[in-house]
C-alpha cells in the first residue's frame, strides 16, 4: 500500500482566524455542537502528511458567511477566498481551493465568483445546500448557475446549519439532517431542471451524497408527473421509463466523496455511481484526526474496489477535475514539517 502522500482530498475545510474572530464578535462560537477548532495551515499540512494526502482542495464550511447582512457576507467571503489563495501561493503542490460565495446575495456572488476565479485562481466553488431558505434550485440563482456552466466550474456541495436555529439534540443535525439537506439539494437541482440545463457544471456531493445513492430510484419516480413548465428542459415529454432513466443518469453523473460513508454506503456508491464518480474526501479541518483515520481505514478495508479503481478514487478521478493538481509526483515530506 502507498503510504507516501498521494491522495487528493476534495473535502478539507479551512477555519481562518480572521473569520473565527468575526463570527465570535457576533456570538457565534462554532458549528452545531462543535466549537471552532484551533486550525492553521501548518496543522493542516501535518495532518495531510499523516493521512497520505498530497493535495487538499480546501473549502469554508457551515456556518458560512450569511447572517442577514449582505455587506458582511461579501467581506467574509473575500477574507476566506484570499486566505485560501495565499495558502495555494505558499504551497501550490499541497493545496487547491473552492471559492465561497455570499449567497443568497446573487449580485455579490457573481462579483466574488469573477474575482475568485479570474484574479485569485480558485479551482472551483463550494455551495451550501441551503441558505436562509434558498435551496440550490431556487429561481433567484439562475444567473449564477448559468455563469458556473459557462465557466465549466466544479461545484462542491456541502450541508449547512443555520447558526441560530434551535435544536433539541445538537448532534442530530450533522448526523442525520446533513445527509438529508444534501439529498434535498440534489433533488432541487434535478427537479428545477438545472442538472439538465447546465451540463458543464461538475458537482461533488459531500458525505457520499447523503441518501441519494440509496433512494435515487425513489427520487426520480415522480419526474414523469412533473409539469414541463416547472422544470424547464428536464425532458418531461418522455415516456415514463425514459424519464426515469434520464433522471438516474443525471444523478449518476454527479461525483460523490468518501467522507464518512461506511461499508454499506460505499457499496451503494459502487453500485449506483461506479468507481469513476467517487472521489476521496475526509472532512479534514473540522473533523478530529482520529475520525479522519477511521474514514480512511474504512475505505481501504472495503473489498469492493480493485487496485485500479482504488487508485482512481484516491487520486485520478479528482485529478481529472482539477488539472492544476494532476501531477503524479508524490510529496514525501511537508515543507512545514
Amino acid at each position: 500500500m502507498n503510504t507516501a502522500p498521494h491522495r487528493i482530498d476534495v473535502h478539507y475545510h479551512i477555519i481562518p482566524r480572521p473569520y473565527v474572530e468575526a463570527l465570535n464578535s457576533r456570538g457565534i462560537e462554532g458549528s452545531t455542537a462543535v466549537k471552532f477548532p484551533r486550525w492553521t495551515p501548518h496543522k493542516a499540512l501535518k495532518h495531510m502528511d499523516r493521512s497520505g494526502v498530497a493535495t487538499a482542495i480546501t473549502s469554508l464550511s457551515t456556518p458560512g458567511v450569511w447572517f442577514g447582512d449582505a455587506a458582511l457576507a461579501r467581506k467574509l467571503s473575500r477574507i476566506c477566498n484570499e486566505f485560501q489563495a495565499q495558502m495555494v501561493a505558499d504551497h501550490p503542490e499541497r493545496f487547491g481551493s473552492f471559492a465561497f460565495l455570499p449567497l443568497p446575495d446573487v449580485a455579490g456572488a457573481l462579483l466574488e465568483l469573477e474575482h475568485a476565479m479570474d484574479q485569485l485562481g480558485h479551482d472551483g466553488v463550494v455551495l451550501l445546500t441551503d441558505i436562509d431558505g434558498h435551496y440550490l434550485g431556487d429561481p433567484d440563482y439562475e444567473e449564477l448557475f448559468a455563469e458556473l456552466d459557462r465557466r465549466q466550474a466544479v461545484a462542491f456541495i456541502h450541508p449547512h446549519t443555520e447558526p441560530n436555529q434551535r435544536r433539541r439534540y445538537e448532534l442530530f443535525h450533522p448526523l442525520l439532517e446533513w445527509p438529508i439537506h444534501t439529498t434535498r439539494a440534489a433533488i432541487d437541482l434535478l427537479y428545477s431542471g438545472r442538472l439538465a440545463r447546465y451540463p458543464n457544471i461538475r458537482y461533488i456531493l459531500s458525505h457520499g451524497g447523503g441518501t441519494v445513492p440509496f433512494v435515487a430510484h425513489r427520487i426520480v419516480a415522480g419526474l414523469e408527473l412533473e409539469d414541463p413548465a416547472h422544470n424547464g428542459d428536464q425532458g418531461m415529454g418522455l415516456a415514463p421509463e425514459e424519464s426515469l432513466a434520464r433522471g438516474l443518469s443525471l444523478l449518476q453523473g454527479l461525483y460523490y466523496d468518501t467522507a464518512s460513508p461506511g461499508n454499506a454506503h460505499l457499496a451503494a456508491l459502487q453500485e449506483f455511481a461506479g468507481p469513476s464518480h467517487i472521489v476521496f474526501g475526509t472532512d479534514g479541518g473540522w473533523t478530529p484526526p482520529v475520525q479522519t483515520a477511521i474514514t480512511i481505514k474504512t475505505l481501504m478495508a472495503y473489498d469492493g474496489f480493485d487496485e485500479a479503481q482504488m487508485k482512481a478514487i484516491e487520486r485520478d478521478n479528482a485529478a481529472a477535475l482539477f488539472p492544476r493538481v494532476k501531477a503524479e509526483t508524490p510529496i514525501l515530506r511537508s515543507r512545514a514539517a
